[in-house]
């Protein structure tokens, strides 16, 4: 297999970020090249690659990604056109059937239960002969990464540890047993009529208490009840805050977006009206200017596991070119964030309407 040095393959961030220590590529994923370097592999398939290190490294093979961020494929698209390369790749999401898996490569995500759902995935394409190259930072490692491979997998090996990364190779696929998970949906909350989430998705022990915060202190104003509104769902995960909205009138006209493609998949679920949109992107470019009386949101940032604010700061101006002049931003955030001081550059009028312990609420306009 012909595998390009990552000496010689220009790699940048998308979003790109101000911050020196965060690069393109990690020591796990650089192992995992080195582990199929003479390997013959008919088709590989790629679970996480972030931002396109094994599309631009892997020179000689067809390559299936399994996205699920937006902002991934755009970070793969560019980098792949900074080397020469054709943009044109085959992409599959989680919920997406695989066909003869021969080799997978995965870095292991932060949320074990998205580690899952890529091991059932690919054990349902799975060969006698797939093997899945499963790549970690060693301080990350969890024994409950052996625990859910072995579910799916009878040969389970670790690698001697590399530049402070280990790999976890898998072989031989189990058949199918009552310990592996097939529905990957699950409900987290009896609220609002009930709410179910796909695996993987923030929050999946429950509401999460800033949302929970927010919802507990929102109101609508006098002028828009009983009138048509339209509102976006901003990061939206399962779209909790967005059917919260529905439920205060059924003159509220949701758009929810976010990032992860799981979690617009997961606001389907939860809200069937017809009025619903559902957007997977990491910014708000392709919506229009002034179109929204309210936006809501819980802004993320947590990024696996970074702490990276610059992205929401730049949902926020896209938040204010997407108000009406009229409108309001209303967001949760933890206090020590400091998000006012951002928010006030971008924003007219912001105020802190609520707050306790830990978190802050701001309305914007």
């Amino acid at each position: 297999m012909n595998i390009q040095p990552i000496e010689q393959v220009q790699l940048e961030r998308y979003p790109k970020t101000n911050d020196r220590s965060l690069q393109a590529w990690s020591n796990a994923e650089l192992l995992a090249l080195s582990y199929i370097e003479n390997r013959e592999a008919n088709h590989i398939h790629l679970f996480n690659d972030r931002f396109g290190v094994w599309n631009c490294c892997i020179r000689n093979s067809e390559l299936t990604t399994i996205w699920t961020y937006a902002s991934q494929q755009r970070a793969i698209r560019e980098n792949l056109k900074n080397n020469g390369i054709s943009p044109d790749i085959v992409l599959k999401t989680p919920l997406d059937m695989l066909e003869n898996v021969d080799l997978a490569l995965i870095k292991v995500p932060k949320s074990l239960e998205l580690f899952e759902f890529f091991l059932a995935q690919i054990h349902r394409g799975s060969t006698a002969n797939t093997e899945a190259v499963c790549c970690f930072m060693t301080k990350y490692f969890s024994k409950s990464m052996l625990r859910i491979a072995e579910k799916y997998f009878s040969d389970v090996s670790q690698s001697k540890a590399w530049k402070k990364a280990r790999l976890l190779v898998l072989k031989s696929p189990k058949v199918a047993s009552d310990k592996q998970i097939t529905a990957f949906v699950k409900p987290v909350s009896d609220i609002l009529g009930g709410l179910q989430q796909y695996y993987g998705v923030f929050s999946s022990g429950g509401v999460d208490i800033g949302t929970q915060f927010l919802m507990d202190e929102f109101s609508l104003n006098t002028s828009e009840i009983d009138q048509p509104l339209r509102a976006l769902d901003l990061a939206c995960g399962n779209g909790i805050l967005g059917k919260f909205l529905r439920e205060k009138s059924d003159s509220i006209a949701v758009t929810y977006v976010d990032d992860f493609n799981l979690a617009t998949a997961s606001a389907a679920l939860n809200d069937s009206g017809e009025s619903s949109e559902f957007i997977c992107a990491n910014t708000l470019e392709e919506l229009p200017d002034n179109q929204f009386d309210l936006v809501i949101s819980n802004p993320p940032f947590h990024f696996e596991h970074e702490n990276n604010i610059e992205v929401s700061i730049s949902l926020f101006r896209g938040v204010e070119r997407c108000l009406k002049p009229t409108g309001r931003f209303v967001l949760v955030a933890n206090k020590h964030l400091n998000y006012q001081t951002h928010l006030t550059t971008i924003f007219s009028k912001v105020r802190n309407i609520a707050q306790n312990h830990k978190f802050e609420i701001y309305e914007c306009s």
